[in-house]
């Protein structure tokens, strides 16, 4: 990014920046060529992939949760209990576009709702997303047919543009393609203003908009002025809770960013409110600049909300914030008994809805990313010997290591020895960094954990055990 951070991806997902290019970072992980993002006015984020050429990867409608794992392409076939899976599995073809629609122009029905461009099928699809827990199920329709559709918007105005590709083939050819115009039935056009020579006032009441696109402008606008009347006007619709709260959320993002770190006691505060209180941990461990300024005892309190899409915040929250002192708490998250690998021979399911193993999967990763070898070690053999092992598997780490073996050898429970071997075994050889010199093609080897396994330090402990037993 433009502070010359560098990250590598071995595989597709989403990566995440800020408009002056800096705080790089991956959001997810594991899927194979999604061109699109189709992001709701809470953060959701919906996206349709494309397929693995007939490789057990098809078009996949995906509900993106930040920090989970998709499992492209090392373990979406042998170790689906390690990944959250797409909501659906779609058959052939080839995703492209994407966007949420968010706009009072459009009818109910087709308001509120992702819509994704499929190039192969030529068709503009509309998923209809139902909560399901902490993330949705979906059910698919045919929207608009567009030969070799690559892509859909929506202006400030209420116009959607669809771009096709028609009669351009794989390779492109410059003679082809066209833009296309769509708008609902007795629309009438309003011109969107000139936000540049906009007043206070005007951009506040676009902040109100029925539009998600109006909103995002007056966002921008507001944050490119002075610092403390964006501050004002985003807290005031922030806090207003006669707003609808798509509005709110807008308010809340844009205060946050507007506030910094002086911003985060009146966010806290609005933690408070049930209805609000997902959007307001988002936002506060949103930005790593500020973390230790924001108090753990809100994020761990939330782990036990009644809202599980509140839990789920809460569990991203933590790993975000870099207290360790939160491991144990991300410890005590329950795992569903469905969490087991396929059996010997079988693959999946890893395009079906779960949302039971969405809680402890986040806290896995939130493990991880606070570097918490010290607690799982020490819950081995306890009630949380499950996810503890499930976070040791990615922590090649000699401190991992040698705490396995230590267990392994004082642990008298047969089962929870095996566990910890296949927990050595997992570690014995890692991922070969990616230098980007070569390409795995359209057909991967899928059997995973690993595509390109190397021995590291730690291995010849693992292997000396390994061998004994």
């Amino acid at each position: 990014d433009r502070s010359g951070k560098k990250l590598t991806m071995l595989g597709g997902g989403i990566v995440r920046v800020r408009p002056d290019g800096t705080e790089l970072e991956i959001f997810t992980h594991g899927t194979r060529n999604i061109y699109d993002t189709a992001i709701d006015p809470f953060m959701n984020i919906f996206t349709r992939d494309n397929t693995n050429d007939g490789g057990g990867w098809n078009i996949r409608f995906s509900h993106h949760i930040q920090s989970g794992e998709y499992g492209y392409p090392t373990l979406f076939k042998n170790f689906t209990e390690e990944i959250i899976p797409a909501l659906v599995d779609l058959g052939g073809g080839s995703g492209t576009g994407s966007i949420f629609i968010d706009d009072a122009n459009w009818p109910e029905k087709y308001n509120k709702v992702p819509m994704m461009a499929d190039w192969g099928r030529n068709q503009l699809f509309v998923h209809r997303i139902m909560p399901d827990g902490p993330t949705f199920t979906q059910t698919e329709e045919e929207f608009i047919k567009l030969s070799q559709i690559t892509d859909v918007d929506v202006d400030a105005t209420g116009q959607m543009y669809l771009s096709a590709w028609d009669g351009a083939g794989y390779s492109g050819n410059p003679n082809k393609g066209f833009v296309v115009r769509v708008v609902p039935k007795d629309w009438k056009y309003e011109a969107f203003p000139n936000l540049k020579k906009a007043d206070l006032a005007q951009i506040a009441k676009l902040l109100k908009s029925g539009s998600g696109m109006a909103r995002l402008a007056a966002q921008q606008e507001l944050l490119s002025r002075s610092k403390i009347d964006a501050a004002n006007i985003s807290w005031s619709v922030a806090s207003d809770n006669s707003l609808a709260l798509d509005i709110r959320v807008a308010g809340i993002f844009t205060y946050a960013q507007a506030a910094g770190a002086s911003g985060i006691p009146n966010l806290v505060k609005l933690a408070n409110e049930d209805s609000i209180r997902e959007i307001v941990l988002k936002t506060l461990a949103d930005r790593k600049a500020f973390a230790n300024q924001v108090p753990l005892d809100l994020f761990l309190k939330s782990l036990k909300d009644p809202s599980p899409r509140v839990q789920i915040a809460a569990t991203i929250g933590l790993g975000r914030l870099g207290k360790i002192e939160a491991a144990k708490a991300l410890l005590d998250v329950k795992v569903p008994t469905t969490f087991m690998a396929p059996e010997k021979g079988k693959e999946g399911p890893h395009a079906a809805p779960n949302s039971a193993i969405v809680a402890p999967h986040l806290a896995v990763k939130a493990l991880v990313n606070l570097h918490a070898v010290d607690a799982c070690v020490a819950a081995i053999g306890t009630k949380n010997s499950t996810i503890a092992l499930w976070a040791l598997r990615y922590m090649h780490h000699p401190k991992a290591v040698n705490g396995l073996i230590a267990k392994y050898k004082v642990v008298k429970d047969a089962k929870t020895k095996r566990e910890i071997l296949t927990t050595l075994s997992r570690l014995y050889k890692k991922e070969a960094p990616y230098d980007s010199s070569w390409w795995w093609s359209t057909r991967p080897d899928t059997h995973g954990p690993y595509y390109k396994d190397i021995v590291w330090e730690s291995s010849p402990a693992i292997k000396a055990i390994l061998l004994q037993e």
